[in-house]
C-alpha cells in the first residue's frame, strides 16, 4: 500500500507544481499584484524553482514505484502537451489573418511564406496535438511537435537577438501573456516543455489507455 499511495501523492504534487511553474513563467501578468513592478521580478524565479522541485519529487516517486510513475506521467504529458497545442491552434485557425500578422512581426520568414505558414502551422498544431492524445503513434506525433518547438525557439531567439518589441502570438489575449517584450518568458517556457516532450519521444507507440 505504501508503494502505491506515497508515489501517487508525490506525483500529484509534482504535476501541480510543474503546471503552476509553467503558468508563472508563461503568464506572469496573471500573478502580478504589484502595479509598479514587472511581474517577472517576482514570479519567474518562483516558476523555475517550482519546476525544479517537481522534478525532484518525481525522482523520489520513480524510485519508489517506477511503473506507476512512468504510466501516470506518460498519460499526463500526452494530454497536457497535446491539449496545449490543440488549444493554441483553435484561435489561430479561427483568425489566420491575425496570426499572419504575429508571424510577420518576427521578421524571420520571407514575406511570400508568411500567409502559407499562418495556414499550415495551426493545422499541424491541431492534428499532431490530437494524434498525441487519441492515436497510438506517440513517437511520430512527438517528433512533429518537437519540430514545431524547434521552430518556435529559433524564432524567439531571432526576435530576442534583434531586440524586436513583439507580441508572442502563441495564445489568445484572454491568457494575459500577450504583452510585448514577453518573448523571453515564452522562450523559457518552451525550453522547460522540451524536457517532458523529449522524454515522451522515447516511449513506445501505444494507445493512451494501454499498459506497457
Amino acid at each position: 500500500m505504501k508503494q502505491l499511495v506515497i508515489p501517487a501523492i508525490l506525483i500529484l504534487l509534482a504535476v501541480s507544481l510543474f503546471v503552476l511553474g509553467v503558468f508563472e513563467i508563461s503568464f506572469p501578468e496573471i500573478f502580478n499584484l504589484v502595479d509598479k513592478l514587472e511581474a517577472w521580478q517576482y514570479y519567474l524565479h518562483i516558476g523555475i524553482a517550482e519546476t525544479i522541485l517537481s522534478v525532484l519529487l518525481l525522482a523520489v516517486a520513480w524510485k519508489m514505484n517506477r511503473a506507476l510513475t512512468e504510466r501516470v506521467l506518460e498519460i499526463l504529458i500526452r494530454v497536457g502537451i497535446g491539449g496545449m497545442f490543440i488549444f493554441a491552434s483553435v484561435f489561430k485557425i479561427a483568425d489566420p489573418k491575425e496570426f499572419a500578422i504575429s508571424i510577420a512581426q518576427y521578421q524571420f520568414l520571407p514575406h511570400d511564406l508568411v500567409n502559407i505558414w499562418a495556414l499550415i502551422l495551426p493545422q499541424a498544431e491541431f492534428w499532431f496535438g490530437l494524434a498525441l492524445i487519441a492515436t497510438p503513434y506517440v513517437r511520430e506525433s512527438t517528433l512533429a511537435i518537437l519540430g514545431m518547438f524547434a521552430c518556435f525557439i529559433i524564432a524567439l531567439v531571432w526576435a530576442l537577438a534583434l531586440e524586436l518589441d513583439i507580441v508572442c502570438g502563441c495564445f489568445p489575449d484572454i491568457m494575459g501573456a500577450q504583452s510585448k517584450t514577453g518573448a523571453w518568458t515564452t522562450l523559457i517556457r518552451d525550453l522547460v516543455l522540451l524536457v517532458p516532450t523529449i522524454w515522451l519521444l522515447m516511449r513506445k507507440n501505444k494507445w493512451i489507455w494501454e499498459k506497457n
